[in-house]
């Protein structure tokens, strides 16, 4: 009598935790038990899961909802990161280094019943997926990685000085306000007033600047935990090797916080299986300064590798 229950049984086991993931990745607005942490989430698009993280220091992952080419080809979990955006996180700036925003991402795929799953991040989210690349490439389709940062050494700061260099006679420049972008003044502010004075120095055309989502939120916190943790100091450029999946890297040609130099050239000569577009006249977000030439390189590299990914299975 039990071996005939057995196999209904084991049918509606698995109806169940199909219809609990499809829930989890319905359209809209979730949120998710993780890690200790209530970690807010939006779900976009159609296609396999794609985990997409806000950049950690503090920025919420609203702002990335407008990488709308992504949304044609996955299902987007774009979500905010340890007390950034809706997400909490603990008192305790030791929670705040690599590891922890990497298991998270892992954590997540499990709690929505994936096998495997693609990532893509921006600046700081890129060097989340990245490092998720290193220790995770076995749960892992993909990665897309935008204006990542990789690795803050002699060589990233040169390139960064030499974008600045540029800008010297722009309405916008003074040295000062250059020390703030890469980190060498040290003046305690809030992240609201830190970009207030900055942000025209993420742009090649700073007009491209109210194309900028506006809608996103600021946590301080974040801000602080990440600093004190050292959070983004970790340098990946020796363990990219590691990952095994196919790598896009993006960039603007004109970027000051993520040079194609210093790191996306870098991060596509580590990786074993990594393809690179760099995009003229962009500086730090160039689906929006150059969304035709994005939207073509990320629709060129996708329908290669989903095409390869098919016929493999």
């Amino acid at each position: 009598m039990k071996s005939k229950l057995i196999f209904p049984f084991i049918i509606l086991v698995i109806f169940t935790k199909t219809v609990l993931a499809q829930g989890k990745l319905s359209q809209g607005e979730h949120f998710a038990e993780v890690n200790g942490l209530k970690m807010h989430y939006y779900v976009e698009g159609t296609g396999p899961v794609c985990l997409f993280p806000s950049p950690g220091w503090g920025l919420s992952v609203d702002y990335a909802r407008s990488i709308s080419v992504l949304k044609k080809h996955f299902t987007v979990v774009f979500y905010d990161t340890r007390h950034s955006g809706k997400t909490n996180g603990p008192d305790d700036y030791r929670h705040y280094t690599g590891k922890y925003f990497t298991d998270d991402m892992d954590a997540l795929r499990i709690y929505l019943g994936q096998p495997k799953v693609w990532v893509a991040g921006h600046s700081a989210g890129g060097f989340q997926v990245l490092r998720y690349g290193i220790h995770y490439s076995v749960n892992l389709n993909g990665i897309i990685a935008i204006d990542a940062l990789a690795v803050a050494d002699s060589m990233y700061l040169a390139e960064a000085h030499k974008q600045m260099l540029k800008r010297v006679n722009k309405p916008y420049f003074t040295w000062k306000r250059a020390d703030m972008v890469l980190g060498l003044d040290t003046t305690k502010r809030t992240l609201q007033e830190d970009l207030s004075q900055t942000f025209e120095f993420y742009f090649h055309d700073p007009a491209k600047m109210k194309l900028f989502p506006a809608n996103y939120t600021l946590n301080d916190m974040a801000w602080d935990y990440t600093n004190k943790a050292e959070t983004f100091s970790e340098n990946l450029l020796p363990d990219l090797k590691r990952i095994s999946v196919p790598v896009l890297v993006l960039a603007g040609d004109d970027d000051v916080v993520c040079d194609a130099i210093s790191q996306a050239i870098r991060i596509y000569q580590n990786v074993p299986h990594a393809n690179m577009a760099i995009f003229n006249d962009s500086g730090h977000c160039p689906w929006i300064e150059q969304p035709a030439a994005f939207d073509t390189a990320v629709e060129a590299w996708l329908s290669e590798i989903l095409a390869s990914q098919m016929d493999q299975k």
